[in-house]
């Protein structure tokens, strides 16, 4: 369910701006509307933004992450997600404060952020090998499907909003 008012103030406010704006100038144009949208432990909100993404290269930004405080009523940080075989650090590194926001209760958050940053190295390379036999136009496409499957699968299912990814 998306919580309006939340998704106004993270628009709206520096961090998801800044980001925003230095996309922008590589040519990506990130959705006003969140692809997924999360609450977690400790009055957290994980909002998750597509881009206008539709041909996918290493590389291509296709989301822009933003995680929300109710307790500060402020949007901590935005950061982008970019297509390829990694992952951001504060993903990967499980002590950085930033990674503090898990995306799921206890245990099945670090299992969820272990299993999705297998997905994305396994991932790409299917991508590439869907590039060679359907071409770039189809495995992009089915590339993004699945990129927003694992993120919504990492956060614990039923957090997409349909209506705002890339159709």
């Amino acid at each position: 369910m998306i919580d309006e008012a939340i998704v106004r103030k993270v628009v709206t406010g520096e961090a998801y701006r800044v980001e925003r704006d230095a996309l922008a100038r590589g040519g990506s144009q990130v959705s006003e509307r969140p692809g997924l949208m999360k609450q977690l432990e400790n009055k957290k909100v994980r909002l998750i933004f597509p881009t206008d993404a539709r041909i996918v290269e290493h590389g291509t930004a296709v989301g822009l992450v933003c995680l929300f405080d109710q307790v500060d009523d402020v949007n901590i940080y935005a950061h982008p997600v970019f297509a390829g075989p990694s992952v951001n650090t504060a993903l990967r590194s499980l002590f950085v404060p930033e990674a503090q926001a898990h995306p799921q209760p206890g245990i099945a958050g670090y299992k969820a952020r272990e299993k999705f940053t297998a997905w994305k190295t396994a991932a790409w390379f299917k991508f590439l090998t869907d590039e060679l036999e359907l071409g770039t136009e189809r495995a992009s496409a089915l590339w993004l499907t699945s990129f927003w499957k694992a993120l919504d699968r990492m956060y614990g299912g039923g957090n997409l909003q349909t209506d705002a990814l890339p159709a």
